[in-house]
């Protein structure tokens, strides 16, 4: 036995451990649509097509590595992105690559295309090319991977109120709020990931932050990525790399300068506002200092059957299928994604709760289960809450606890 144990030993030395290494790509494709077709996000547009593009829309795919773990994020200038256009992207990026870690978040811009399958026509859809246009984003950022450093870090912007006054115990729906009148609850962290190369050259930054994307109003037919367009082109101009834009808990946020119209300086204020994130965004990068060339990547996947809010809904408890993901990149950065629109105060919870230093709360990725409204806002109503939710009383807050449980399983802190 003696003899065996020195063998394995010896052996163990003459191989060598393999020695682990953060290791990360990134890539972007154009994923604008042809003009003429529905936007999304308003229903006071009607039947009126886009007329023209303002700015270009991106899909940016970013992929982490450390030997067999692995994280792909797409950020998408897009309002929504179903389940069924992530079955898509998924089943590309497994044919091409053996990432299975796959999350793809929606700025939620309101002047981005609408969903549609038949457009311009059934045999060369739109949604088609560009789940496509996404997948080869993601494979090609898989194929690009070099020796990377990560960090994190934390700023503030005060831009976007919350758009529900209570007033006598009921919401009151608070759209524009020009004169920027103090509300609450908010949450105006600004939260950043810096990825470097093995020089301390930027490969990309993730930025976090929390506001519908929704200056430009119904009124706008030009397709735009809204004021998150203006903070990555900003932020990429000074820093460099590729910038991404993470959606908050933004379900009851809106920017001061809420559905303006285009004669009213609409594209001038999402400029203001989206200088202003990349700002801070540029100041915290310099701040950043970067690290943990070994970094690991830890992830989880779940999904939690929700029952409906609505009449028969409620007697199946899983009529609704959400997916939270939970990622942990090294010591000190985590990513909680969720499938829809979630209050603000959610965030709030989720970063309370979790035992990562740096947790960032993800929105509009993998999934559009429309709005999780917490359980006091359903008691108060308003929109968001009485209406456009889908998914049972107190859904919101299940699922943040789910995650905040998950991150506590992934660090060994829970014993199973």
């Amino acid at each position: 036995m003696s003899r065996i144990i020195i063998a394995l030993l010896l052996l163990q030395c003459w191989v060598g451990p393999a020695s682990a290494e953060l290791m990360v790509g990134v890539a972007k494709r154009d994923i604008t649509p042809p003009v003429g077709g529905l936007m999304y996000g308003y229903g006071a547009r009607g039947d009126n097509v886009s007329k023209a593009v303002h700015d270009r829309l991106y899909a940016k795919a970013i992929v982490f590595r450390n030997g067999d773990q692995h994280l792909a994020i797409a950020t998408l200038d897009l309002g929504t992105f179903t389940g069924d256009n992530l079955a898509a992207v998924r089943k590309i990026v497994t044919r091409e690559t053996d990432l299975d870690n796959i999350l793809c978040t929606a700025s939620h811009t309101h002047s981005a295309p609408g969903v549609q399958d038949d457009f311009p026509s059934k045999r060369k859809s739109y949604q088609k090319e560009m789940e496509a246009k996404i997948a080869e984003a993601i494979v090609e950022a898989s194929e690009n991977l070099q020796p990377a450093r990560i960090g994190a870090g934390v700023g503030r912007v005060e831009e976007g109120h919350n758009r529900r006054k209570i007033v006598d115990g009921k919401a009151v729906m608070f759209w524009t709020n020009r004169d920027r009148e103090p509300t609450s609850p908010l949450d105006y962290a600004l939260g950043v990931i810096r990825v470097d190369d093995a020089s301390g050259t930027p490969i990309a930054h993730l930025v976090n932050f929390t506001c519908h994307p929704v200056i430009l109003g119904p009124e706008n037919l030009d397709i735009s990525a809204d004021y998150p367009g203006y903070m990555m082109a900003k932020a990429e101009a000074e820093l460099g790399g590729q910038v991404m834009f993470l959606q908050g808990a933004a379900g009851d946020i809106n920017p001061f300068w809420d559905k303006t119209p285009p004669s009213a300086g609409a594209f001038d204020q999402a400029e203001r506002m989206g200088h202003a994130v990349a700002d801070e965004a540029i100041r915290v990068s310099r701040s950043i200092t970067t690290g943990e060339p070994d970094a690991a990547i830890l992830f989880h996947k779940e999904v939690v059957g929700l029952a409906g809010r609505f009449d028969e809904e409620r007697e199946d408890p899983d009529k609704f299928k959400a997916e939270i993901n939970t990622a942990i990149l090294g010591t000190d950065l985590a990513l909680a994604t969720f499938p829809g629109e979630f209050f603000v105060e959610h965030g709030l919870n989720l970063k309370a709760g979790s035992p990562v230093e740096h947790t960032f709360f993800v929105g509009y990725c993998n999934g559009r289960l429309r709005y999780f409204p917490t359980i006091q806002a359903c008691a108060e109503g308003g929109y968001g809450a009485a209406s456009a939710t889908q998914v049972e009383v107190g859904a919101g807050e299940r699922l943040i606890n789910r995650a905040i449980i998950n991150l506590h399983y992934q660090l060994d802190m829970i014993n199973p």
